[in-house]
């Protein structure tokens, strides 16, 4: 309930900032999940993904105002065993949210954002049934990289403004999932919790600015998100080494302190299976 509760409070805060004259400045934005289908030793993936967070685009009072954001998700595993893994990867986003040049709208900056993560991590995996169908797996690893974001605008008075703020970013994270598997089909259930640490932040905000974009107390304690997630892939009996996925997640902050996050991620891509492709061919 608790959890149910949050997911409320969090979706109904995101409507109500991209509906206001407040223009958040997001802080942190979730990655793919990496969920392999691992079931023996030299069992591997390698996968593209083209990620997106929720968009909108509005026109009101004579002022457009959007909401987007997009880039990848590289990810690489590979079975050392029939029961640990390693896993690699890359986290590429860019970001764009405002609330319109408007004179009468007290916060009118544009914030356009670049978001760079490399993320290591070793697992355990295990097969449920004697037929492979079900797998359970869990990971745990630690990234490093830098999220970035510049602020155009102008106030009320008319007088325009350029500032930056640029965070490195340590994540700790462990991922459970238990996966189905059926033919040329699998169907997985992903939980992951990230501790998110803020270090090396350079800034040209004031102090007032700080406080008053929820930025002043990043360096405080780390933020703890709870993510979910569901993966489905798609295989192609011709080719058992190539596969489509497809994943929407949530993200969720359990932390006491508020930051403006985005809470969504939609990713679509292929992975690669490189030992079933070349023994296939």
């Amino acid at each position: 309930m608790r959890n149910l509760a949050c997911c409320i409070l969090s979706i109904a805060y995101w409507i109500f900032a991209a509906s206001s004259c407040y223009t958040p400045r997001y802080v942190y934005s979730p990655t793919a999940h990496n969920v392999p289908i691992l079931v023996n030793k030299g069992d591997s993936k390698l996968a593209f993904n083209y990620s997106s967070n929720f968009s909108d685009r509005r026109k009101g009072d004579e002022v457009v105002r959007n909401n987007w954001g997009y880039g990848y998700d590289l990810q690489g595993a590979y079975a050392l065993s029939n029961k640990f893994a390693l896993q690699l990867n890359y986290y590429h986003r860019k970001e764009k949210n405002d609330g319109g040049f408007n004179v009468a709208n007290l916060d009118s900056s544009v914030i356009k954002y670049t978001r760079n993560l490399i993320e290591v991590g070793f697992g355990y995996y295990r097969r449920l049934t004697q037929n492979d169908r079900a797998i359970f797996q869990v990971f745990a690893g630690m990234g490093i990289g830098r999220f970035r974001f510049t602020d155009i605008g102008r106030d009320q008075n008319n007088v325009f403004h350029n500032h930056f703020h640029d965070a490195g970013i340590t994540k700790l994270y462990v991922q459970p999932a238990f996966t189905v598997r059926k033919k040329n089909f699998a169907a997985s259930l992903s939980t992951r919790f990230s501790l998110i640490c803020y270090r090396d932040i350079k800034t040209d905000y004031s102090a007032t600015d700080l406080d008053n974009y929820k930025l002043d107390s990043l360096t405080y304690r780390p933020r703890l998100f709870w993510e979910p997630s569901v993966v489905n892939t798609f295989g192609f009996k011709k080719l058992p080494g190539i596969q489509l996925e497809f994943q929407i997640g949530l993200s969720l902050l359990e932390s006491p302190l508020f930051i403006d996050y985005r809470a969504f991620n939609f990713s679509g891509g292929v992975l690669f299976d490189l030992p079933k492709l070349l023994k296939k061919k």
